[in-house]
């Protein structure tokens, strides 16, 4: 889920480099990105087996999580700054990103082709980002239930479906690219 994210969080922000400020992005930092996207992800998911907060089982017993149960501050924090660090963080940048590029398509009249070509492309992400957090956030508002001390709202019945849907999230970018992008 964190490397999805940040990778939609870093085509957000190749795309809007290349339509609002018209450059291009070669291969040597498009390899950083990619590396720096999965050290970011591993520190997330690394933390827990160094300290901050824990694995253990799911609600519905099916699947492994953070402890979002726990009450230790420690473990709160650990919750509070990944909902933040891997979800609002990289929400509000492709929001700003695509923002601006939204701005920057309607102000400019130049290359129309390119134009078509980039507006279908931002399309394609705000569809893959608006796919992402349909899937994600019920289970971003299930997990903060649980660590904020409402858990008796949450049965594991109520627990699997959020789960089991956020983990799908990552068969349907492939679809969307099928279905939208001529090269695919």
């Amino acid at each position: 889920g964190i490397v999805s994210i940040m990778t939609l969080t870093v085509l957000a922000y190749e795309r809007y480099i290349r339509v609002v400020h018209a450059k291009v992005i070669d291969f040597s930092w498009s390899w950083r990105a990619i590396t720096c996207i999965w050290l970011y992800s591993l520190a997330w998911t690394g933390a827990p087996l160094l300290g901050w907060n824990r694995y253990t089982l799911e609600i519905h017993g099916l699947g492994c999580s953070v402890d979002w149960k726990s009450k230790d501050p420690n473990d709160t924090s650990f919750v509070l700054l990944f909902f933040l660090g891997c979800l609002v963080a990289p929400v509000g940048i492709m929001a700003y990103c695509y923002g601006h590029i939204l701005y920057a398509v309607r102000m400019t009249v130049q290359v129309i082709k390119l134009l078509k070509y980039e507006k279908k492309v931002a399309k394609m992400c705000f569809l893959m980002i608006s796919t992402f957090l349909i899937c994600w956030m019920p289970y971003a508002v299930v997990s903060l239930l649980v660590t904020y001390g409402y858990s008796n709202l949450v049965t594991p019945t109520v627990a699997i479906i959020p789960s089991f849907f956020a983990k799908s999230s990552t068969a349907y970018n492939p679809v969307i690219y099928i279905f939208m992008s001529r090269k695919v």
